[in-house]
């Protein structure tokens, strides 16, 4: 485990020309970041961590919407072993409890590097002001929970996933990500870099987009943006 570094994502693509997986974990992140570069808040309480992936021909195609709902999935079920909690999965990147914010994911891709950043809220007793959603294991359970027990389970369970994928098993793992979605059959506002989209969930497509229908009826595929659940 690092001491204290900016990014883990960004020390992992720096252990890219080595050509090795690897996992980074920082003891301290100062320079975190999330979905469309915004800062993702982090300090000793937090678990923060990156695995660098490769991709050769011969592997079945993966893209990023996908590694991101798999690493979703693979922090849902470690935080339901360890804690007993049951949360869900707000795509694209988010792993919410209680309408509480635990985790986000951040999956970036260079060349055939990938990079799967993960941060997980642990045992922050409480966050800043500006952060009115976020939440901790420690806020939602009432106790302190260890850090690397909720990092080796998450990665055994991220690592089942990929060898599920590799075994052409990814319609099995897509029907437990939609039974552990927070989004699918609600009506959500999403928004992208360039538009605003409101309508229902109605399906979670094999390529981890959402399709969503609007008011109108029509059915839009999104692969990337911020949802939020209306009432």
């Amino acid at each position: 485990m690092l001491d204290r570094i900016p990014s883990t994502n960004t020390y992992a693509f720096g252990l890219a020309r080595k050509e090795e997986p690897a996992v980074v974990v920082a003891q301290h992140q100062t320079d975190g970041r999330g979905r469309f570069r915004r800062r993702w808040f982090s300090n000793t309480d937090s678990l923060t961590f990156s695995l660098l992936l490769f991709r050769s021909p011969e592997d079945p195609p993966s893209k990023p919407p996908q590694l991101t709902q798999l690493a979703g999935l693979a922090v849902c079920r470690a935080i339901e072993d360890v804690t007993g909690l049951e949360p869900l999965i707000r795509w694209p990147n988010d792993v919410v409890c209680s309408g509480r914010k635990l985790a986000g994911v951040l999956c970036e891709q260079r060349g055939n590097a990938v990079v799967v950043g993960m941060g997980i809220n642990v045992n922050q007793p409480e966050f800043p002001e500006n952060l009115p959603e976020a939440g901790s294991l420690r806020m939602l359970t009432g106790r302190p929970w260890e850090r690397l027990e909720i990092l080796e389970k998450t990665l055994e369970h991220f690592t089942q996933g990929m060898t599920a994928i590799q075994e052409e098993k990814w319609p099995e793992v897509l029907l437990e990500i939609k039974s552990r979605s927070g989004v699918l059959h609600r009506r959500v506002e999403v928004r992208t870099l360039f538009r605003r989209h409101i309508g229902t969930v109605v399906d979670i497509d094999p390529e981890g987009r959402i399709v969503l229908r609007t008011g109108d009826g029509r059915l839009v595929i999104v692969s990337s943006g911020q949802a939020r659940t209306l009432r």
